[in-house]
Protein backbone atom coordinates (compact mmCIF):
# COMPACT_ATOMS: atom_id res chain seq x y z
CA UNK A 1 0.00 0.00 0.00
CA UNK A 2 1.41 3.47 -1.17
CA UNK A 3 2.82 5.13 1.74
CA UNK A 4 1.43 8.60 0.39
CA UNK A 5 -1.56 7.47 2.10
CA UNK A 6 -0.60 6.80 5.33
CA UNK A 7 2.52 9.13 6.52
CA UNK A 8 1.95 12.79 7.06
CA UNK A 9 5.99 13.58 6.50
CA UNK A 10 6.69 11.65 3.04
CA UNK A 11 5.71 14.06 0.73
CA UNK A 12 8.79 17.02 2.28
CA UNK A 13 10.86 13.97 1.60
CA UNK A 14 9.45 13.75 -1.97
CA UNK A 15 8.84 17.28 -2.67
CA UNK A 16 11.20 19.63 -0.43
CA UNK A 17 9.93 23.00 0.55
CA UNK A 18 12.28 25.89 -0.50
CA UNK A 19 13.57 28.02 2.19
CA UNK A 20 14.22 31.62 1.20
CA UNK A 21 17.33 33.11 3.87
CA UNK A 22 18.77 36.68 3.08
CA UNK A 23 22.62 36.35 2.80
CA UNK A 24 24.32 38.85 5.83
CA UNK A 25 27.07 39.44 3.95
CA UNK A 26 25.85 40.99 0.60
CA UNK A 27 21.81 41.13 0.80
CA UNK A 28 21.40 38.39 -2.19
CA UNK A 29 18.49 35.88 -1.72
CA UNK A 30 19.73 32.47 -1.47
CA UNK A 31 17.26 29.72 -1.73
CA UNK A 32 17.66 26.30 0.35
CA UNK A 33 15.63 23.08 -0.15
CA UNK A 34 14.17 22.29 3.71
CA UNK A 35 17.36 19.04 3.86
CA UNK A 36 19.86 21.55 3.02
CA UNK A 37 22.25 23.04 6.09
CA UNK A 38 24.70 25.36 3.71
CA UNK A 39 24.37 26.76 0.69
CA UNK A 40 26.86 29.37 -0.91
CA UNK A 41 26.02 32.88 -2.16
CA UNK A 42 25.37 33.06 -5.82
CA UNK A 43 26.76 36.93 -5.67
CA UNK A 44 29.22 36.91 -2.94
CA UNK A 45 30.43 33.45 -2.66
CA UNK A 46 29.67 33.57 1.29
CA UNK A 47 28.89 30.19 2.76
CA UNK A 48 25.05 30.18 4.54
CA UNK A 49 24.30 27.59 7.18
CA UNK A 50 20.83 27.31 8.48
CA UNK A 51 19.36 25.00 11.05
CA UNK A 52 18.21 21.67 10.01
CA UNK A 53 14.32 21.26 10.13
CA UNK A 54 12.99 18.18 11.94
CA UNK A 55 11.61 15.36 9.82
CA UNK A 56 10.03 12.12 10.26
CA UNK A 57 13.11 10.36 9.48
CA UNK A 58 14.36 11.66 13.07
CA UNK A 59 11.34 9.69 15.18
CA UNK A 60 9.84 6.77 12.78
CA UNK A 61 10.51 4.00 13.68
CA UNK A 62 9.70 3.04 9.84
CA UNK A 63 12.23 5.61 8.28
CA UNK A 64 14.45 3.12 7.10
CA UNK A 65 11.78 1.20 5.35
CA UNK A 66 10.60 4.40 3.67
CA UNK A 67 13.76 5.88 2.59
CA UNK A 68 14.11 2.41 0.57
CA UNK A 69 10.90 2.22 -0.67
CA UNK A 70 10.94 5.80 -1.89
CA UNK A 71 14.35 4.86 -3.28
CA UNK A 72 13.23 1.70 -5.06
CA UNK A 73 10.64 3.31 -6.54
CA UNK A 74 13.08 6.30 -7.72
CA UNK A 75 10.93 8.68 -5.89
CA UNK A 76 13.95 9.96 -4.47
CA UNK A 77 17.99 9.82 -5.60
CA UNK A 78 20.29 7.45 -4.75
CA UNK A 79 22.13 10.68 -3.45
CA UNK A 80 18.81 12.04 -1.33
CA UNK A 81 18.39 8.57 0.33
CA UNK A 82 22.28 8.82 2.13
CA UNK A 83 21.11 12.27 3.23
CA UNK A 84 18.22 10.76 4.83
CA UNK A 85 19.59 8.16 6.74
CA UNK A 86 22.73 10.67 7.65
CA UNK A 87 19.70 12.71 9.52
CA UNK A 88 18.50 9.74 10.86
CA UNK A 89 21.46 7.90 11.93
CA UNK A 90 22.49 11.34 13.89
CA UNK A 91 19.06 12.24 15.51
CA UNK A 92 19.05 8.54 16.89
CA UNK A 93 22.82 8.84 18.16
CA UNK A 94 22.01 12.00 20.20
CA UNK A 95 19.43 10.06 22.18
Amino acid sequence: MPLFKHCPGIRSLVRPNIIVRTCPNCGEEVEFFEYEAERTCPNCGKVLHREATESCVAYCKYAEKCIEDLERRRLITPERARELREIMRKSRASK
